[in-house]
């Protein structure tokens, strides 16, 4: 019996957003997959902020149900120990970058944050967008 994979987009362009959410999707453990393996594929345009992948163990998760993936695999930056890559406005992302990881979750999602920049409400065109997340499991 063959597997049925998806590809599905969790984030198309945040436009003139500062922090923003992704959808919230369905991971591997949601469907009895138990591999496990997801691939998060970011395209950014003149980026200045954080990201972070967010997961849930938890069918119906609630806000305290989540939290920050670190990646073992990237095709660029490395994400840090505190559960997110930055650009800053030094080095500004303008490329397309996956990131691999392996977990059964139930739920992915990320998180753009732009709290740290400027006054971490006010968006300038200087900060960039992200273009669109596509999420592989």
């Amino acid at each position: 019996m063959p597997i049925n994979r998806r590809s599905i987009i969790l984030l198309s362009a945040t436009g003139t957003d500062m922090n923003k959410y992704s959808d919230e999707v369905k991971g591997d453990s949601y469907y009895g997959y138990t591999d496990g393996y997801h691939t998060v594929q970011v395209t950014y345009e003149q980026f200045i902020g954080r990201m972070r992948i967010q997961a849930s163990l938890v069918l119906e998760p609630t806000s305290d149900d989540w939290f920050d993936i670190v990646p073992s695999e990237t095709t660029g930056q490395r994400f840090n120990d505190n559960g997110y890559i930055q650009f800053n406005a030094d080095d500004p992302a303008s490329k397309s970058e996956a990131y691999s990881f392996k977990g059964n979750f139930a739920w992915i999602r990320l998180y753009m944050d732009r709290e740290h920049v400027g006054d971490g409400s006010t968006y300038d065109n200087s900060y960039g967008q992200v273009s669109r997340v596509v999420l592989s499991s």
